[in-house]
């Protein structure tokens, strides 16, 4: 400003305790989603280091570590002896969304809104997929076949699997929908993959899934496919309620 004043500052709302973990990446996401969410719009200074670590049950080296974190990201700036500042987002910049590891609701949401989605997506894959699809689809299915005992081998065939059938369906708003919801899903199929391989010893229900729904794609039976989806999203709703009662 000309005169050199500043205008008054906006007050921070208090971030929830971080619950679960006290890592900083966990802070990171926390403080991410409040900048994106526009609870921390541009020009809003960041609470004290201390301030910050008593709100958030971590320490303050955890804080001071996240705050760097957002300062490499472009986030924040800290200015000498005034504070840290929340920085416009660079223009034209993806930023996916993030969830933590104690969001429990919000997975739940997840779970739901990926139910409808992928429902969507296997009833227009089933009637617009072509030869070279299907074709995809079966190399994903066999490369799960081949890592039953990979978690991280599975996962990757996995997650190709579910982009490969939103192509499938021939809808860009519906393929858009699943990418958008890639990085919290990947978290949560990681976390859900691994806890079936240590109960059951391998991945073959998973794999059997897929397998049924790249059946239904290709019979156009779409209720094969989708019975099938329901299997695979009762066990990660199942993941998520066990964490919101503390168990595994």
């Amino acid at each position: 400003m000309a005169n050199g004043r500043r205008g008054p500052r906006k007050r921070v709302p208090e971030l929830a305790p971080v619950r679960r973990v006290s890592v900083v990446d966990s802070l990171v996401e926390q403080m991410t989603r409040k900048i994106l969410g526009g609870d921390w719009p541009p020009g809003t200074v960041l609470p004290s280091l201390r301030d910050f670590a008593a709100s958030t049950g971590v320490s303050m080296l955890t804080v001071r570590e996240a705050v760097r974190a957002l300062q490499a990201r472009g986030w924040v700036e800290p200015r000498q002896g005034v504070g840290t500042f929340v920085l416009e987002a660079p223009g034209g910049q993806f930023v996916p969304w993030h969830l933590g590891a104690s969001d429990v609701a919000e997975y739940r949401e997840l779970v739901e809104a990926r139910e409808s989605i992928e429902a969507a997506i296997i009833g227009l894959a089933a009637r617009r997929r072509t030869d070279a699809q299907l074709v995809s689809l079966d190399s994903m299915v066999s490369r799960m076949a081949a890592a039953l005992g990979d978690r991280d081998r599975f996962l990757e065939a996995d997650a190709e699997f579910h982009v490969a059938l939103a192509e499938a369906a021939h809808n860009r708003i519906l393929l858009r929908s699943m990418l958008a919801i890639r990085v919290p899903l990947r978290r949560l199929m990681a976390d859900r993959l691994l806890q079936e391989l240590t109960a059951h010893g391998d991945l073959s229900r998973s794999w059997e899934d897929h397998r049924a729904i790249a059946e239904g794609v290709r019979s156009g039976v779409a209720e094969v496919g989708c019975a099938a989806l329901l299997r695979i999203t009762e066990r990660g709703r199942s993941y998520v309620d066990d964490l919101g009662t503390g168990v595994g």
